[in-house]
């Protein structure tokens, strides 16, 4: 689950660049990523999302106002951050 604990723009599209969202989450919002393999996001604010993994909390994708592109959404790898 993406969270925004700020403004932040994302994006979330297959491997095949076919948008699934594209968005500026707005502080307190949230989106629940369908479970499918070889989603991909880009952000223009990484150090404003939180990314959940079954419940819990993975570290920063990056800085406030970092922009992040082509994060795999695997849940194994966030997790493990990789």
């Amino acid at each position: 689950m993406l969270m925004a604990r700020m403004d932040s723009w994302v994006q979330i599209q297959d491997r095949n660049r076919d948008l699934l969202l594209t968005r500026v989450l707005r502080a307190g919002d949230s989106y629940r990523a369908p479970n499918r393999k070889n989603l991909v996001l880009i952000t223009g604010n990484a150090g404003g999302l939180e990314i959940q993994v079954d419940g819990k909390p993975i570290p920063p994708l990056g800085p406030i106002g970092a922009v992040r592109r082509d994060i795999l959404l695997d849940p194994d790898r966030l997790a493990s951050g990789n």
